[in-house]
């Protein structure tokens, strides 16, 4: 028998209120498609695309919603339904998208940031309160995975942090653990000097649920 799908959807823009329920029906069992599965989970987007882990859902399952959020705090998450071909959709850090991904099989989702790594970018400063200054802008606002690659040389050690900036060019942001909310003091200790070079890789985190059509 079909599973029942339903769901709200609510949008406050200024003073305008928008808000929609929808309800109805996936497909019926049939020789090809016996189960109704979803995929649900979290994970982490790089530049480099990679597919949305479909779990137990088969290759010719017809994908219904797809159910997704930009858990960053800074950078847009890139999401294509076409296996890379396109990336039309752009969800910006902390919104969620409600995408009906359509019942042909070839429809494959994809997600990515859309920055690539910035390598040999040296640090100018850095403080106990975690901001970091480079000798150069960081192009793009995002959550970047952060090693060091040059004096004092931390990566072989595994020492990863993770920054973040807010504006597009700028040349300071903000160093945490790897949790990503906790500052990281690189100062104390001279953990980076003004001789440290550092390699960005943006990176995206996000959660989603994706159902059968």
């Amino acid at each position: 028998m079909p599973t029942s799908i339903n769901g709200n959807v609510r949008l406050t823009y200024g003073n305008h209120n928008h808000n929609e329920t929808f309800e109805g029906d996936s497909s019926g069992y049939s020789r090809t498609n016996t189960t109704s599965q979803y995929a649900a989970g979290g994970a982490r987007a790089v530049y480099a695309a990679t597919s949305i882990d479909t779990g137990t859902m088969g290759s010719t399952d017809p994908q219904g919603f797809l159910m997704i959020k930009n858990v960053n705090t800074s950078g847009s998450l890139f999401v294509s339904l076409d296996g890379g071909t396109n990336w039309d959709i752009k969800i910006p850090a902390g919104f969620v998208n409600l995408i009906s991904v359509g019942a042909d099989p070839s429809n494959i989702l994809k997600v990515k940031t859309g920055v690539a790594s910035q390598t040999s970018l040296g640090v100018a400063s850095v403080t106990t309160a975690g901001v970091i200054t480079f000798d150069a802008a960081v192009t793009t606002a995002g959550t970047y995975l952060m090693t060091a690659t040059a004096s004092p040389d931390r990566s072989s050690s595994g020492d990863l942090y993770i920054v973040k900036t807010t504006a597009d060019g700028a040349t300071a942001g903000i160093v945490y653990d790897l949790d990503g909310s906790t500052i990281k003091d690189l100062a104390t200790g001279t953990v980076f000097t003004a001789s440290t070079v550092v390699t960005l890789d943006s990176i995206v985190d996000y959660r989603f649920t994706l159902t059968e059509a």
